[in-house]
């Protein structure tokens, strides 16, 4: 091929390269319908493959939790209110340190991730419209869940596969720990398929913080949209439940014990009582000394028994609005959603996508056709 029959010459001279657009638009030109195919061919892989991708509904729910400053008001955290914010620039936490709230916002995604809190959710039920029953949310997950347009690869089925896979390589299969009477187990002992189903169950739930506002929003993304926003109505109250028995877990204890000691001190009163009331009974008309000796004995463990009746009471009392003082509110901004359309695939920008990728390919294609390589490289 000579160099005037190339739609795009390289002329090479004293090691420089001059670019002549005229001759670039002309190739384009020359070859504009093979472009054009290129183009429309990936487009039209890119609009099936989208087809293959399974439909997903994404339902969010949003709220802000409460601080533990703004229970505790003024005092301490009032006079650390500047130097909170001089520190909050560093990265420290002062209100932290005052022993107030150990579980920060900034710590809820890591909760939620958890294998206790993601064990606790996957035993939960939701509504499953396909079968129109509730359904136990393991079960749910156990089944393929495969809703493209075009079916013609099974997205859960492979990685149900290649997790059976791992189950036939792994080192160690499933370990049981005999529990020993009496003994609590502090390790978490679950198999590969529970492990399985826990890693599934998480990739479908997000949670994020802002850590300026405290803003948070949890996301569930599944192929059922009922379910989705179901299952983010479980998170959502779990993790509240989870954060008001972390905050008030002291305090209800302090009251259970106060409430079984009161019961005490009230079946000791009313025994008391009842001893004191029968031996005046009995010894009415008797005015010898020892008879009132005791008498004054019976009265004093009748006033002891009622004062720490009473002072059990009290104390039960204030455990009682200590817990309410302790309990976070959480307050949301948006509950959770039936999404009425779907969040994924977005089909349009994978068609799109893949036409200018399209595009390129023939790009490069008419690149290597007009250039002469060997005069090029020469």
């Amino acid at each position: 091929m000579s160099n005037n029959e190339n739609p795009i010459s390289k002329q090479v001279q004293d090691d420089e390269i001059s670019i002549n657009f005229g001759e670039i638009w002309r190739a384009l030109l020359k070859y504009k319908f093979l472009i054009a195919i290129t183009a429309l061919l990936f487009a039209v892989l890119g609009a099936l493959y989208s087809l293959t991708i399974n439909n997903e509904y994404e339902a969010t729910v949003k709220m802000v939790p409460e601080s533990a400053d703004s229970k505790s008001g003024g005092g301490m955290a009032g006079g650390l209110g500047g130097l909170s914010s001089l520190a909050g620039l560093a990265g420290i936490n002062i209100g932290g340190a005052t022993g107030v709230d150990a579980i920060q916002p900034a710590m809820y995604p890591n909760i939620v991730a958890s294998i206790p809190f993601l064990q606790e959710l996957v035993n939960a039920k939701v509504y499953n419209p396909k079968i129109k029953k509730w359904q136990v949310l393991k079960d749910y997950l156990k089944e393929h869940q495969s809703n493209a347009p075009i079916k013609l690869y099974d997205s859960e089925k492979l990685e149900e596969e290649r997790a059976k896979k791992e189950l036939s390589d792994a080192d160690l299969k499933d370990l049981n720990v005999p529990k020993t009477p009496g003994q609590t187990i502090d390790f978490i002992n679950i198999n590969l398929k529970e492990a399985q189903i826990l890693k599934k169950l998480k990739s479908y739930i997000q949670v994020e913080v802002d850590k300026k506002t405290m803003f948070l929003s949890i996301t569930c993304t599944l192929q059922n949209p009922i379910i989705a926003a179901n299952l983010t109505s479980l998170v959502q109250s779990q993790l509240t439940r989870y954060i008001v028995n972390y905050r008030t877990e002291k305090v209800r204890k302090e009251m259970e014990f106060l409430t079984s000691r009161q019961a005490e001190a009230r079946k000791r009163y009313d025994q008391a009582l009842f001893t004191f009331s029968n031996y005046k009974d009995q010894n009415r008309n008797r005015f010898l000394n020892v008879a009132k000796t005791q008498e004054k004995k019976l009265q004093y463990e009748v006033d002891l028994a009622f004062n720490l009746y009473s002072s059990l009471t009290s104390q039960l009392s204030e455990a009682q609005i200590k817990v309410q003082k302790e309990t976070p509110i959480f307050k949301v901004l948006e509950p959770a959603q039936v999404p009425l359309s779907r969040s994924s695939p977005k089909r349009s920008l994978i068609t799109i996508g893949a036409m200018f990728i399209g595009i390129f390919v023939s790009l490069i294609i008419v690149f290597f056709k007009s250039v002469n390589l060997k005069e090029l490289l020469s």
